[in-house]
């Protein structure tokens, strides 16, 4: 019999905070950035580098003991079954006090900080109290505003820990995502609103209409690097890029992945803070094929990966799994053409008449259970889409002049909006490797394509080798 997984003490604060959250981000692995949680990174960045030793129990617990203070320690307890990372840990007369680091000002509460962040700290402390050490209170630093908060670890408290342990790991065994909460501020700055989705959910429940939640987005953004004989390197908190015998800079903070193209060189402290950041770096040829990325490691990869292998294995899951992916593909395609039409009066008529052979396209392929089939409806609906690309163009430039469209043409395009087309599917292609972050394994067998029992054409395995 397994051992039951170890509880992040954090996961505590979000449990107390929002069940669903906790539930979304433990069990099922989601997680999306915000303004909010880089200010959190911020913060917790000068404790995250361990400085200083924790004495052992019975060296830190006699009251002539020297004072002691060390960062970024990491403990668990068997007995509680959770584990924790501790920011700071103080000690002084035999008596040692973690201390958690919070982003923000300290809020005007009777207790001096909300539930979840004293539930946080008092777990904390009960890790230290049952690895042998001796604790008396807990405490909160918040960085804005620079205020210590004392947190009293009394038995009303170590309740609410062992409530939100029990109730953790219950979801966790049973599967069963927790309800969103209703109408709830809370939802307005959660990263995850877009995940959770609270109010379509309870929409469905009678509970109101939809909230526009908008919480705060990360505005950091790609960074692609495709100069020939370039050279990337980090000084600080920003990247520098040298080319053509000038240097650019950019923060850190304002770059999400880093895309480099043929010849270019990246420096490896460059990629270790980037993997930190949890940020992608991939590396193309010089045309734009993708060669490979370095990533940080998935989180709670093993279930996603046992999920995704047990659907392989499975022909009429794939399958499924295959048609509501061309569905899909078929839907967006109708929808671009239809919000995007450009064409004059006359071609009112061809527009109808497209969006319903599309439309009938997109039920078919639901329902299709034989690849061949399948493959063939998603040939039929791509050739009708680009046979009315045109459309999609301003029509002074679409059908005449440097940016004219008559037909897809690949390997080489024959025209700009063929190359910009290009261009784009070659970003995209990346894409799939974000999959990683969730544990998956964005491969598909050459021999089979999506498609259980299906060969592929020689010249992909030729491309591609034995995996897609």
């Amino acid at each position: 019999m397994s051992e039951p997984t170890l509880i992040p003490v954090r996961m505590l604060n979000e449990w107390t905070y929002c069940p669903r959250l906790a539930y979304l981000e433990w069990v099922d692995g989601e997680w999306a950035s915000s303004a909010d949680t880089a200010d959190g990174s911020r913060a917790h960045r000068a404790v995250d580098r361990s400085r200083g030793r924790l004495p052992k129990p019975e060296d830190a617990e006699t009251a002539d003991a020297p004072p002691f203070k060390t960062r970024s320690v990491t403990l668990s307890s068997e007995r509680l079954g959770i584990i924790a990372k501790l920011d700071v840990i103080e000690g002084a007369g035999g008596v040692v006090t973690p201390v958690d680091f919070k982003r923000g000002r300290r809020p005007h509460t009777p207790r001096g900080a909300y539930e979840p962040e004293r539930v946080q700290v008092c777990a904390q402390a009960m890790i230290l109290e049952d690895a042998g050490y001796r604790v008396k209170e807990g405490a909160l630093w918040f960085s804005e505003s620079r205020e210590r908060v004392r947190v009293l670890l009394d038995d009303e408290l170590r309740g609410r820990v062992m409530d939100a342990i029990e109730g953790l790991r219950a979801v966790a065994e049973t599967r069963e995502r927790p309800p969103p909460l209703e109408d709830s501020p809370k939802c307005t700055r959660c990263s995850l609103a877009g995940i959770c989705l609270p109010d379509e959910v309870n929409f469905f429940r009678d509970a109101g209409a939809p909230r526009p939640l908008n919480p705060a987005d990360d505005t950091a953004l790609p960074l692609h690097i495709q100069t020939p004989g370039a050279r990337v390197r980090k000084r600080g908190g920003r990247l520098l890029i040298e080319a053509d015998e000038t240097t650019h800079s950019v923060a850190l903070e304002d770059v999400s992945e880093v895309a480099l193209y043929g010849p270019v060189a990246v420096t490896t402290p460059t990629v270790v803070e980037l993997l930190r950041r949890e940020s992608t770096v991939s590396w193309h040829s010089s045309g734009g094929w993708f060669l490979g990325h370095a990533r940080a490691p998935a989180k709670r990869a093993l279930d996603t990966r046992r999920a995704q292998f047990r659907v392989a294995d499975d022909s009429r899951a794939s399958m499924l799994i295959a048609a509501g992916l061309v569905a899909a593909k078929i839907k967006n395609q109708r929808t671009i053409l239809r919000r995007n039409w450009k064409g004059a009066e006359e071609s009112t008529v061809t527009r109808e008449t497209v969006l319903r052979r599309l439309g009938r396209l997109v039920e078919k392929a639901q329902h299709e259970r034989d690849a061949t089939q399948l493959l063939g409806i998603e040939g039929e609906a791509a050739s009708l889409y680009f046979r009315h690309f045109r459309y999609l163009l301003a029509p002074r430039v679409a059908m005449s002049g440097e940016f004219a469209f008559e037909r897809r043409a690949r390997r080489p395009p024959s025209d700009p909006v063929n190359a910009m087309l290009s261009f784009s599917y070659a970003l995209a292609h990346n894409a799939p490797a974000s999959l990683k972050q969730q544990g998956a394994r964005p491969y598909v067998d050459a021999d089979r394509l999506l498609f259980p029992g299906h060969n592929a054409p020689a010249s992909l395995k030729r491309r591609y080798g034995s995996s897609v």
